[in-house]
């Protein structure tokens, strides 16, 4: 996506959060993003449908994370479906290793 404004529920309130700063360009896409250091905020999004649906993911650039795969299709098919990397953009292993440097993800061979 590459702009998102979900209205969460919380109680009887309810909370806008702008997921903006995505593009495409040249078959590359760069996926909506946000940002917060609030601990309500983003327990509130921790709880959601669309996070526990992987609609939203966390991405923690502190920690970065470790993947173990056995092929390398395991690894492309990891990148597309749970980093939402496009997929014209693995067309070989050093686009995977490129891709997963991008998002601090820790490549390990099984």
């Amino acid at each position: 996506m590459m702009e998102w404004h979900p209205v969460f529920k919380v109680g009887r309130s309810r909370l806008r959060v702008s997921f903006t700063g995505g593009h495409l360009c040249g078959g590359a896409c760069t996926h909506a993003s946000f940002t917060t250091s609030d601990p309500v905020v983003q327990a509130v999004i921790e709880h959601s449908e669309a996070y526990k649906n992987d609609k939203i993911i966390c991405i923690t650039p502190e920690e970065p994370t470790v993947f173990e795969y056995s092929t390398q299709q395991e690894l492309f098919a990891y990148l597309e479906d749970k980093r939402n990397v496009n997929p014209d953009l693995l067309k070989t292993f050093d686009d995977a290793k490129r891709e997963a440097a991008r998002l601090n993800i820790t490549l390990k061979m099984k």
